[in-house]
């Protein structure tokens, strides 16, 4: 769908350089307002990675990625050059009390330091966190997370989630498979809703964007690496 379509604006630019015509001088303008008409992906999806394009855009790279799959190693590409900017920049050492500065000048009380991830120690013979000791942190917009384990060599991390009424997460892909046990609430990934008691595994690899309608509670096992586009939003 998006390879056949036709990226006005490069035209737009080509026939620009006949600018002692007013005719074409005024098709150019024409052409480079960017609507959902001509939008071009191999445009767009450098924005995209970099956090630039509006909410209409985002959702308009996002309808692409559901309809042609393929488009995803493209969106990846610009993704690992994105991730290797900052190891180009020369290192540079931070103030020691920086945190402390920046509180004080918003005029903030500085925040104790974060609880740490519990982990499993290798001559333990089981980890317990009492409901009331969980860690919950913001993760996104109306999404709040409770790790209570990470394993660096698996690349998993395991956890509880917490989702407010009407949140949308962001399309997403899966690095391993991912497993959910619903607690509480609804999850609504597909056309299928689920509900507390079920089970969903993700296999490796597959995308989706689910959202809920009432809120919802549920257990978690998922991967480290996984890809979140366009992070403006709710993600899981």
């Amino acid at each position: 769908m998006v390879q056949g379509k036709t990226c006005k604006r490069l035209e737009a630019q080509a026939v620009r350089s006949d600018a002692s015509n007013p005719r074409v001088e005024r098709e150019w303008k024409a052409d480079v307002e960017m609507t959902a008409e001509n939008y071009c992906f191999c445009e767009l999806a450098p924005l995209y990675v970099l956090d630039m394009l509006s909410e209409e855009e985002c959702r308009w790279i996002e309808q692409q990625l559901l309809e042609c799959p393929d488009l995803l190693e493209e969106l990846a590409a610009y993704q690992s050059a994105v991730r290797a900017i900052p190891y180009s920049v020369p290192a540079a050492s931070m103030v020691p009390d920086l945190k402390h500065r920046l509180f004080a000048r918003l005029e903030l009380a500085t925040p104790d330091a974060t609880l740490p991830i519990p982990l499993s120690a290798p001559n333990a013979s089981y980890v317990a966190i009492r409901e009331q000791d969980l860690n919950w942190q913001p993760f996104v917009p109306g999404v709040t997370v409770a790790i209570v384990h990470v394993d660096e060599v698996k690349r998993e991390r395991v956890g509880f989630l917490r989702a407010e009424p009407g949140v949308h997460y962001p399309f997403h892909r899966h690095a391993a498979a991912e497993e959910i046990f619903m607690l509480k609430g609804d999850l609504v990934i597909g056309d299928q809703v689920y509900g507390a008691g079920d089970y969903i595994r993700s296999a490796p690899n597959s995308t989706h964007a689910p959202y809920t309608n009432s809120g919802c509670h549920f257990f978690f096992r998922t991967s480290l690496d996984d890809e979140y586009f366009c992070m403006t939003e709710p993600a899981l």
